[in-house]
């Protein structure tokens, strides 16, 4: 008899939950809503990003929808609430708020853990911060975008941290780590610490400026964001470069705010992307920008004249005590106090730097009116050019970058001239031969060009792996892989002018023969009047295809940009070599979006 009624219980429990996990009308409009699918990091097709059964509920089962999710969800809220809640808080809480479902007034207090995150990392603010790029560095060619919370702790003290995902490099490999980056997957990480590590970290290790942008957030919406940063909590998360990355995950996070954000989710979403993103949708209070002492001696050094600038590098490489018997106006002080700190030897001038310091927190430049992220163009772009070679011959080219921009591209917003190129595709249409084909597939292409100060000597660099067109011997294109690297100098000729050279080689393949080469390039680039900029570069190899001879190139171009995602380019390249002569004209027109 006992059986019988013990067997009768557990059925009548097992069909209440069933009855009350029915989807209604209310929780079918809940199921399709954009922050259900946020909390679900679904894609746009409604697939999960985020496949871990400890997260996504229903994986098991093999019939993965928003709907059966939420179903999933409110079994386990009817079989044990304080479970559930300590498992998926935000969900929970977004289920109760929907439905009119009153939560136990002790609910967090059963979740120890959670409890402690909840203790330890308030919410009373939310920032958005974006570290500068590095585009030599492949973790931080594009820069980093990460949340900064704030407010007082369970102590009642003022306290900060940083929340971000990110994946870690652990090859040198780079057709390994290509294949992992955009295919297999890396592992995701979501950490969680104090921010003030961060700022030693990017401002004053790796001299990276931090942008701050305060964000509008309701009081609830922000409690629901720090409660599902808690359910990522030792997921696992598989971080991918183009679909699933730090802006990714940040945008999708963000969008928990105001979801009218999703709409500027592209393809692949860039560290830049999302702080535009913010700023369009007005969800941005205030900025604040924590410049490193790089991103400053360089901002002062564009507003100091050329003869004043020349004077103080030789105080700081000659004869830095002599400082105090100078006159300096307050922006000299600041670029010779920030220098010093990051000399070799300053030895007898450790006085002199006290006393300008003093003087210099008076004085301090906004880096925010000199650089400002988001007024540079857009991240990813089409192009189209149309070119008129030697013999009337005549070629048209469409372009797509994905990620990247060119170094005719407006960098004014970056720290320094500079080219980044990643899975750029260019198709070829040749008049003459009526056939289409692939030109290029520059999978990694990196150029810096940063000009050195006495405090900061800095080489310029440029690396090449991909596909891309070579000149024959008859000054043909031939496109072959390559794989190239450069290193050289650059120097700042002129606020708006910058010179450079660079010498290295490579290696040119079509898979049955290899052949390596040697290559010198020396150009400038120019940022002229009326949102324009003039680039010369003049370059010698010694031959990429076989049999081919050593030959010269001198190429210019003159961009114009119309707005700030569009731009006109004209160009004009000379070839020779010991045999043959060809000259070439072409106009390009870049949209970013």
């Amino acid at each position: 008899m006992k059986q019988i009624i013990s067997c009768f219980i557990t059925a009548f429990f097992l069909f209440s939950s069933q009855v009350v996990a029915t989807i209604t009308p209310t929780l079918e409009r809940l199921a399709e809503s954009q922050q259900w699918h946020l909390l679900l990091h679904l894609d746009a097709t409604g697939v999960p990003q985020i496949t871990d059964p400890r997260f996504i509920l229903s994986a098991q089962s093999g019939r993965f929808s928003a709907k059966t999710e939420l179903k999933h969800t409110l079994a386990l809220m009817n079989e044990d609430i304080t479970r559930a809640y300590c498992l998926f808080p935000a969900r929970v809480t977004l289920i109760s708020q929907t439905t009119g479902r009153t939560l136990p007034s002790d609910a967090v207090q059963h979740c120890p853990e959670l409890k402690q995150f909840l203790d330890y990392v308030p919410f009373d603010s939310l920032t958005l911060v974006f570290a500068s790029e590095v585009v030599t560095s492949a973790s931080s060619m594009m820069g980093h975008i990460f949340f900064k919370a704030e407010g007082k702790n369970h102590k009642g003290t003022e306290v900060a941290h940083s929340l971000a995902y990110f994946t870690e490099i652990t090859t040198f490999n780079p057709f390994k780590l290509l294949v992992e980056s955009t295919y297999t997957g890396m592992p995701g990480f979501f950490s969680v610490r104090p921010f003030a590590k961060d700022l030693v970290k990017y401002r004053d290790i790796e001299q990276r400026s931090l942008w701050q942008y305060k964000l509008k957030a309701e009081p609830e919406k922000l409690s629901l964001l720090q409660l599902h940063l808690w359910e990522l909590k030792g997921k696992e998360l598989v971080y991918y470069f183009q679909s699933y990355n730090c802006a990714t995950m940040t945008l999708e996070l963000l969008a928990l705010l105001n979801t009218n954000i999703l709409v500027e989710k592209g393809a692949i979403v860039s560290p830049l992307d999302v702080v535009k993103a913010a700023n369009k949708h007005q969800q941005v209070s205030n900025i604040h920008v924590d410049a490193s002492d790089l991103w400053l001696v360089h901002a002062i050094a564009d507003e100091l004249p050329a003869r004043s600038q020349a004077r103080l590098d030789e105080l700081l490489v000659n004869n830095a005590t002599a400082t105090d018997q100078t006159s300096l106006t307050p922006l000299e002080k600041e670029y010779l106090t920030r220098s010093l700190k990051y000399l070799p030897d300053t030895t007898g001038a450790e006085a002199h730097f006290g006393h300008l310091h003093a003087e210099v927190e008076q004085h301090q430049l906004n880096l925010m009116h000199h650089k400002r992220p988001t007024k540079a163009p857009q991240d990813s772009s089409f192009d189209l050019r149309y070119a008129r070679q030697r013999n009337g011959h005549d070629v048209a080219k469409l372009g797509w970058l994905p990620a990247g921009h060119f170094l005719q591209s407006d960098t004014r917003q970056y720290l320094s001239e500079s080219e980044l190129q990643m899975g750029y595709t260019v198709l070829a249409y040749d008049f003459d031969a009526q056939s289409l084909s692939l030109d290029e597939l520059t999978l990694y292409k990196a150029r810096s060009m940063a000009a050195s100060l006495p405090a900061f000597s800095q080489l310029s660099s440029e690396v090449y792996f991909g596909y891309r067109p070579q000149k024959t011997r008859q000054l043909d294109e031939k496109s072959l892989l390559e794989l190239s690297g450069l290193v050289g100098k650059s120097y700042q000729l002129h606020r708006d002018v910058l010179g450079y050279w660079m010498v290295g080689g490579g290696l040119t393949s079509d898979v049955r023969h290899t052949r390596g080469y040697i290559k010198a390039i020396a150009g400038l680039s120019a940022d002229i009047l009326v949102d324009s900029k003039f680039t010369l570069e003049l370059g010698a190899t010694s031959g990429t295809v076989a049999q081919a001879s050593r030959s010269d190139y001198l190429n210019t171009s003159l961009s114009w940009f119309s707005t700030q995602d569009s731009m006109i380019n004209l160009s004009y390249k000379l070839e020779r070599n010991r045999f043959f002569e060809n000259h070439e004209v072409g106009i390009q027109f870049v949209q970013h979006y």
